[in-house]
């Protein structure tokens, strides 16, 4: 319906790689992965290892069709495709979202990561139906499923600042939007077209992975810091934005630190954990 809320969920808030300790269970410590249910559907960004646990949740729902928007290839936005479970249900239906990285297409680079000799299984070897969408950056198109409806949820892409690439994505119906802007370095031309891309949204999805000295000592890394994320939710003039994609050493009690300063600099950006739930 028109006015549905939706409902995001939060899975996985690492960067990298999981951080299975006991120093990170406050936070969580599972891999990027973000799913935002729409009503009529689910949308979900990318899949981190935080992917499996939302699996099962779609399971003991009954939920058969899932739209997978993927960022980029690396391995710590792709860990949870290895086990996610809907891949195993015969009457499941995956759409998997993604670019070219450098030469290769989307599908050959799942293939290479999904397979052999990686992993048992293959794309090809999965019961559940699987639908892979070429994408290019700059591309905006209706979901599949909701073409033709009077309301229907548009994805608009823009292309990141990260090696090899990162996908950034917006997600609109109406006057709700949610843009999802992991692995991604600023400088002055990507902050102007990520402002533009992110105008008056709802929800902002920021990289926090880095404080201001890690940046520093970590340019082209591809990454940026949550105080760049609050300037470009200013500047947009979106409602809020949501902080993630915390690097792997980055302790509950230092993000606990960096939250407290985020919350008197920032009030309108929030710290992700895993188990968080916002509705807009």
């Amino acid at each position: 319906t028109m006015n549905h809320t939706w409902t995001v969920n939060v899975w996985g808030v690492r960067g990298a790689f999981p951080a299975p300790g006991a120093a990170f269970l406050e936070y969580g410590g599972n891999t990027s992965c973000i799913s935002v249910d729409y009503g009529s559907g689910i949308v979900i960004f990318d899949g981190g290892s935080g992917l499996p646990e939302l699996g099962r949740c779609l399971k003991d729902r009954k939920v058969r069709e899932v739209h997978i928007l993927i960022s980029h290839l690396h391995i710590d936005h792709c860990l949870g495709l290895f086990p996610f479970p809907l891949f195993q249900d015969p009457h499941a239906r995956i759409h998997l979202y993604g670019g070219p990285h450098e030469n290769m297409s989307f599908r050959k680079g799942l293939e290479a990561l999904l397979g052999s000799p990686y992993w048992p299984l293959g794309l090809k070897d999965f019961p559940a139906h699987v639908d892979i969408h070429e994408l290019l950056p700059g591309a905006g198109f209706d979901l599949a499923g909701t073409e033709g409806s009077s309301h229907p949820i548009t994805i608009r892409t823009l292309a990141g600042n990260h090696p090899g690439q990162s996908m950034l994505y917006r997600m609109s119906q109406n006057d709700k939007s949610v843009i999802y802007a992991l692995d991604c370095e600023l400088d002055k031309p990507m902050e102007h077209s990520l402002a533009e891309f992110a105008q008056g949204g709802s929800l902002l999805i920021w990289d926090a992975n880095f404080t201001e000295a890690e940046l520093e000592a970590h340019r082209g890394w591809g990454h940026s810091t949550w105080k760049e994320g609050a300037a470009v939710r200013r500047m947009a003039g979106v409602r809020s934005a949501l902080m993630t994609h915390y690097a792997s050493g980055h302790t509950d009690s230092f993000l606990r630190a960096r939250e407290l300063c985020c919350r008197e600099y920032a009030p309108a950006s929030i710290f992700a954990r895993e188990g968080l739930e916002i509705r807009i």
